[in-house]
């Protein structure tokens, strides 16, 4: 049995399986998606579409049956200050929930979806990391999606090297621009978190 609350690490890897970044999270829930609390603790990363400032905080979604993780992005000058692994380990089962609840929505700068292969999780270890493809989206609260770093997935081949993965990537990136998505779009994980 998992614990909410507990320590995990996150690790991104390039397409070729390599190490990229690690760093500290919490677990929120252990379904599907599982899903990541974390804080944004390096320098501030200013982009054309958002800025990543240090202490802003991410709820990140990993899912086991699609080909991306989504990752809404709090700035964290508009959050409390709290501790954060006592908050959800405090709420258990309703963690999420409650975690929803308790974000305000105006702090909500928009959702980063990393489009990936499958996920490796060992919450023995405490450990997920995920397979980066290159190809982003960032969608903001208000205003347009970006569609990011396109030609990095192209000159990757998946679609010759793995027709069914460019296949379900695609599809999700049109279901992502069509409807969009919300992490935390009411106090109902099941509905919110689907």
């Amino acid at each position: 049995m998992t614990l909410v609350g507990r320590p995990m690490i996150i690790e991104k890897r390039n397409p070729d399986g390599d190490p990229v970044v690690e760093y500290p999270g919490w677990l929120v829930q252990d379904g599907n998606p599982i899903l990541i609390l974390a804080r944004w603790e390096r320098p501030s990363l200013v982009t054309p579409y958002v800025t990543f400032a240090q202490g802003d905080l991410l709820l990140e979604a990993y899912y086991r049956d699609r080909p991306y993780n989504v990752f809404a992005l709090y700035d964290g000058k508009q959050l409390t200050p709290m501790d954060w692994a006592q908050f959800l380990a405090r709420w258990g089962a309703k963690a999420a929930e409650k975690l929803c609840q308790h974000l305000p929505k105006n702090a909500l700068k928009g959702y980063y979806i990393n489009f990936t292969r499958p996920i490796q999780v060992d919450f023995a270890k405490g450990r997920l990391a995920w397979l980066d493809l290159a190809l982003d989206l960032w969608m903001p609260t208000q205003g347009k999606p970006w569609i990011l770093d396109e030609e990095e997935y192209r000159a990757l081949h998946i679609d010759t090297q793995d027709p069914d993965l460019a296949r379900q990537v695609e599809q999700a990136r049109q279901a992502l621009l069509t409807r969009g998505i919300q992490l935390c779009a009411d106090a109902t994980p099941s509905h919110a978190l689907a």
